[in-house]
This record gives C-alpha cells, structure tokens and sequence, in this order.
C-alpha cells in the first residue's frame, strides 16, 4: 500500500513539473515554439518519454494545463460570487464585472503559474471566434451562467443579440488587457496593480452599460 502511493505521489510529482515547465516556457517563447526535449529539460527529467506516457502528446499536457487552470478560476469565482451574494442579492453591474476579472488577477497575484498560464495563452483566447471566460462544462458550481443572468437582468436596454455581442467583446478585452498585465514586472503586486484592476472593471462597466446607438440599431435590422 505504502508503495503504491509512493509511486501516485511520484506520477503527481511528475505531472506537476511537466505542467510547470510547459507554463514557464510558454510564457516566454510560446507554446507552438517549445520543443519536447525543452519541456523534458526544463522540467527535470530523463527521458521524452515521460511526456507522452503522462499526457500522451504536447497537445495531451496543453490540454491538461487548460483544464486545470480553467477549474482553478472557477472555483476562485465561485467563492468570489457566493461572497458577492451575501452581501448583496442584487450585486452592481460594476460587482458582476469586477466577478469576471477579479478571480483571474487574485490567482496570478499569489500564483506564479496561473500568472505564466495568462500570459502565455490570454492574448489568444482573445483572438478565438468565441472566447469564453471558462469552460462552463467544469464548472459544477454554474457561476458563469449565474453571473450572466444577473448581467442581462441589470442591462435591460441590451436584447439578447447586443448582449452576447457584449459579453464577447467584454471577455476579448478582458482577456488581452490581464494577458498584457501579465507580461508586466510586478503586473500583480503593489498600487499600481490595484489600479490597473479598478480601471478595468470601470471600462468593463461602460461597455456594457454604453446605450445601443442609432447606427447599431440599423446594422441590426439589416
């Protein structure tokens, strides 16, 4: 017994590092650009195979690494809501935004691989058709879904269709501005850190609370 578990604990150990190795390298050259014998060295071990017995392929760690840096805000936003909740059951438009990029800066703040994981992939996320601010299908506690009813509950002046147009351009935005942050020194520390986290919850509130124009509203009908 006491040997198997000393062999999980090692497998954990294992995957851990190669998580680690990937972030770092990612964060400075990106991903597409790290080789397998890098990634081996960089996370202390031997042998390249290790990386496909662990996670199959690079894209098999990448995979990983998302998923459990997914989870990790989720459960940061899931606290972060249940706290919001009970002191106010009918937070701000400014409470909800501050729900949407408060957990990602507290976890790149106390967290050097959370910081490493935006950095690296936050501009892409960016970049994607439909970025999303997590992957709903993990998350147990459904913050997402309970966050953006009480949005579109508070923004009455947006239909359905100017509402998810957005939330997509809130959570591009988003995503670019912490991914930016990232690659600052001491992006997440400090005063200045404070700052950059409460102008962007402000500009988080003018895009969503900005009135729909004339010129909107005819694109709309066409």
């Amino acid at each position: 017994m006491a040997a198997l578990e000393a062999r999980q604990a090692r497998a954990v150990d294992t995957r851990n590092k190669l998580m680690r190795a990937m972030e770092k390298l990612s964060a400075v050259k990106g991903s597409e650009n790290v080789s397998v014998k890098e990634l081996i060295e960089e996370a202390g071990q031997k042998n390249e195979s290790v990386l496909q017995y662990h996670f199959g392929s690079k894209a098999g760690l990448l995979a990983a690494i998302h998923k459990a840096r997914f989870t990790q805000t989720q459960v940061k936003r899931r606290k972060m809501l249940a706290e919001c909740l009970a002191k106010n059951a009918s937070p701000s438009v400014r409470d909800l935004c501050h729900l949407m990029v408060g957990p990602t800066f507290q976890l790149c703040k106390s967290d050097t691989g959370h910081r490493q994981w935006v950095e690296a992939w936050g501009a892409k996320n960016a970049a994607l058709v439909h970025p999303s601010l997590e992957e709903e299908a993990i998350d147990e506690g459904n913050s997402v879904q309970i966050i953006k009813s009480l949005f579109k509950s508070s923004l009455p002046h947006l239909d359905d269709t100017m509402f998810e147009n957005r939330c997509l351009n809130v959570i591009r935005f988003s995503s670019l501005s912490m991914s930016n942050q990232a690659r600052e020194k001491a992006g997440f520390s400090g005063r200045k850190a404070e700052l950059f986290l409460s102008n962007l919850v402000d500009l988080l509130v003018g895009l969503f609370k900005a009135e729909v124009s004339d010129e909107t509203e005819l694109c709309l009908r066409k």
